[in-house]
């Protein structure tokens, strides 16, 4: 790719000691880059890690960091603000017709939306399936599988994931109230 022969070419006349620290910076403005031009809208203060790949039909909010993720499928995905997302997320927005005219899978794509809402942290290695919602201020535990509808404020993990544990709603909520959200470090 031509980002990374410039990326070799400013590095070359760089001291040793801060070539990989630029070139990591770099790969990080790329990828940002990339999904601010291919997403239907990004937010400010947008972090991306690596291996990102989304959609046009992807819309993230502000203050977002994701650092890895998948988006394979035909529906939209929204992305909340302030939403934390650890690396190799996969998230599946359609879904094959098995009840189609062919075996195992008609030609008809059922596309359902994936909506993540504001304040969530997923875990790595997450898989969220066609139509799941997280409400505000969910947690996924690592590793999970997510469908369906959860609960604001819910912590949930397994395989298939389920509610284990509740956020202080309280204290979350005094929280946000006062501002004190975690903020990205741009690069």
């Amino acid at each position: 790719m031509l980002w990374k022969l410039i990326v070799e070419i400013i590095v070359a006349f760089i001291p040793n000691k801060f070539r990989a620290e630029l070139r990591h910076r770099m790969r990080n403005i790329s990828r940002t880059l990339y999904v601010k031009r291919t997403a239907k809208s990004v937010g400010e203060n947008f972090r991306c890690g690596r291996d990102i790949l989304i959609s046009k039909r992807t819309t993230i909010g502000d203050n977002v960091s994701i650092n890895g993720i998948f988006v394979q499928g035909s529906g939209n995905l929204v992305i909340g603000s302030y939403t934390r997302i650890g690396t190799e997320l996969l998230i599946l927005t359609s879904n094959h017709d098995y009840k189609g005219s062919k075996i195992p899978y008609g030609d008809l794509e059922i596309s359902k939306d994936v909506i993540i809402e504001d304040f969530c942290w997923i875990g790595s290695r997450v898989t969220l399936l066609p139509g799941t919602h997280l409400g505000e201020g969910v947690i996924v535990q690592a590793g999970s599988v997510v469908r369906g509808e959860i609960p604001p404020y819910s912590i949930v993990g397994g395989n298939p994931a389920n509610v284990f544990a509740q956020r202080d709603v309280e204290h979350f909520k005094k929280l946000k109230s006062e501002g004190k959200f975690y903020i990205n470090k741009i690069l």
